[in-house]
């Protein structure tokens, strides 16, 4: 449980005191103890190696300084020190013999046959630029301040309350009664008038500011474009077809078969000799005084069945039959094959298309170079980007954009652009660059290449209330009717709190009376997550409002809750349990390491810390 709070460590509790008296290779004290800039940087490079090796890519200082990995590494190594204080205040110790046992128990360092090895050990640490010498001494340590730890928090229980809550929580079920106010049509509401108009525009005209819009010319080699425009010949193609048939266009042979399995050679013996004298397979099979345990397996290739040898028997039979007595991994086992389904090699003509496509596709990403090349090449000979595409035959396009790959329709609204919607890098590249600079080709995920020239820019602008009027009346009567209603359902609902028939209430206002059982903090069939939500949140006998589908509203009032006896068995709290037992255990720990850091005392110095981590030059 603490193996992974001793390692990643607790931040920077207790270290409140910043000096500048210290020596050059010293980087922060606690206690008696000092932890020199060597230390720190060699266990940063080392979490800062891990943490790039689970990313797969290269982490840099300022990116493992805002993930906090300074600090982190820091208050393991101050926790450490803490801890290790603590310990041979207490008179802790750990033998070697019980030292050597956790080392060997450790699978790191298990061997082919799952035993302790101590070669591959030596290799590990060799490896990893330890000495057994100084792992033996950390893992002492690790052990000693294991002891405190489970000292702390060994006798820690979870309190009932917070099983009661968490019970409640995951367990409670709750019944209510509702009906559905639907959304209303906005289109029948009353035009509102100037002046209300122009108040909500004024409030609200950020959202109708027009985006910045660029006129770009844009030329793409897409290596997936380019493969349409290749002929591969059927000659390349069955060349292909006839290296890869039997492993890539091929369904193996299937059989289905029964095994019966015996628990020695003589009784497996005896069931061959009844089968060749005649009696049945399935007459055997069924058979209890001949000891045979049954299997069918259906429709299985060579390669589905597990046990090698019972598989070699059921392939090696040219038809179907019973084989001889083989011994399997579980015991003696006859064979029979029922029936055979042949393989078969998808012929040529079935797959030449498919062939054609990859041999077009891996040649495309090659040509999406040389076209790169040629490209560049011309526009390095001062052709703009149109001339340069013409010269090889190419076109490239005119688009209007926005920041997000959407341009201009004739009914106002933005248009996603396909081109550069799949292409946000293009995208970013151009609202980042101005007209007439001479832009560097942009890397496509696809394997290819865009090019493009800003023409021109026409910045955001605020529109007046003229020019969006009609907008701005659609959205403030949406507004109104949404408000109406809101104001309409609480109203409904302060009628059910005073007493009112809910059913009689939803009578009254056109809409059917329902009733939903069984409510979990889950979601419950026919509810909207606000409505469970709200559900959940009034005491019972209370009435309340919640979203509903497409802008209605839902009135509800909660009838029942039901909590069932805490079980701690049940799957949803035993899964809870290690985790809360460990967040507590961690809490407490941590507590415990502020108030040591807080009685020894810590220092540190900053000009060192970030030195040691690249951020001072």
């Amino acid at each position: 449980m603490f193996a992974g709070l001793i390692v990643i460590g607790f931040g920077f509790f207790g270290i409140r005191d910043v000096f500048t008296n210290f020596r050059a290779n010293q980087l922060a004290t606690i206690g008696n103890e000092e932890i020199g800039v060597q230390q720190y940087r060699a266990e940063y490079q080392n979490e800062l190696q891990r943490l790039q090796r689970q990313a797969k890519r290269a982490i840099t200082n300022d990116e493992a300084r805002q993930m906090g990995l300074d600090r982190q590494v820091l208050g393991r190594l101050m926790t450490g020190a803490a801890l290790d204080q603590e310990a041979h205040k207490l008179g802790l110790a750990v033998s070697d013999a019980d030292i050597a046992k956790v080392i060997k128990a450790d699978k790191t360092f298990a061997g082919m046959n799952g035993a302790f090895d101590q070669a591959r050990m030596d290799e590990i640490l060799r490896d990893n630029g330890y000495s057994e010498t100084a792992y033996v001494r950390e893992q002492r340590q690790a052990s000693m301040r294991r002891q405190i730890a489970v000292g702390v928090t060994g006798a820690l229980k979870l309190p009932q309350v917070l099983l009661s809550a968490i019970n409640t929580y995951t367990n409670e079920i709750r019944k209510a009664d509702y009906f559905i106010l639907p959304a209303p049509d906005a289109s029948k509401a009353a035009a509102p008038d100037e002046e209300a108009i122009k108040a909500y525009y004024d409030v609200r005209k950020d959202a109708y500011r027009t985006p910045e819009y660029r006129k770009v010319n844009v030329l793409i080699a897409s290596p997936g474009e380019i493969a349409k425009t290749l002929q591969i010949s059927d000659a390349a193609a069955r060349k292909v077809y006839d290296q890869n048939a039997t492993q890539r266009f091929s369904t193996p042979e299937k059989r289905t078969l029964a095994q019966l399995t015996f628990f020695s050679r003589d009784a497996a013996e005896k069931a061959a000799k009844r089968i060749a004298d005649g009696e049945s397979f399935d007459a055997v099979a069924a058979d209890k005084q001949a000891g045979g345990v049954l299997a069918d397996l259906a429709g299985r290739t060579k390669a589905d069945i597990f046990d090698k040898a019972i598989a070699e028997a059921a392939f090696a039979l040219p038809q179907p039959g019973v084989s001889a007595p083989v011994q399997g991994q579980f015991g003696w086992v006859l064979v029979d094959v029922k029936s055979i389904e042949p393989g078969q090699v998808k012929p040529f003509a079935e797959v030449k298309d498919q062939i054609k496509g990859e041999l077009a596709q891996a040649a495309a990403k090659g040509e999406a170079q040389k076209l790169h090349d040629k490209i560049e090449d011309l526009r390095s000979a001062g052709k703009t980007l149109e001339q340069a595409a013409e010269a090889l035959g190419l076109q490239s396009q005119t688009y209007v954009t926005d920041a997000a790959g959407a341009g201009k329709a004739d009914n106002g609204k933005s248009e996603p652009i396909p081109a550069l919607v799949a292409a946000p890098e293009l995208v970013k590249a151009i609202f980042a660059s101005d007209v007439g600079v001479d832009n560097d080709s942009v890397s496509r995920k696809d394997g290819g290449y865009s090019w493009f020239e800003v023409v021109s820019i026409d910045p955001s602008r605020q529109p007046g209330l003229d020019e969006v009027k009609p907008a701005v009346i659609q959205s403030l009567r949406e507004n109104n009717a949404q408000r109406d209603l809101a104001a309409k359902a609480n109203e409904l609902a302060r009628q059910i709190d005073s007493g009112a028939s809910l059913a009689e209430v939803a009578a009254a206002n056109g809409a059917q009376a329902q009733t939903a059982q069984g409510v979990r903090r889950s979601g419950a069939a026919g509810l909207t997550p606000s409505a469970v939500a709200q559900i959940f949140g009034l005491p019972v006998g209370a009435a309340g409002v919640a979203l509903g589908d497409k802008g209605g509203r839902v009135v509800l009032k909660v009838t029942d809750a039901v909590t069932p006896p805490l079980d701690v068995k049940d799957p949803q709290i035993a899964a809870l349990l290690p985790q809360l037992e460990a967040t507590d255990a961690d809490d407490l720990l941590e507590q415990f390491v502020a108030g040591l850091q807080n009685q020894l005392g810590t220092k540190v110095n900053p000009s060192a810390l970030r030195a040691a981590n690249g951020s001072e030059q």
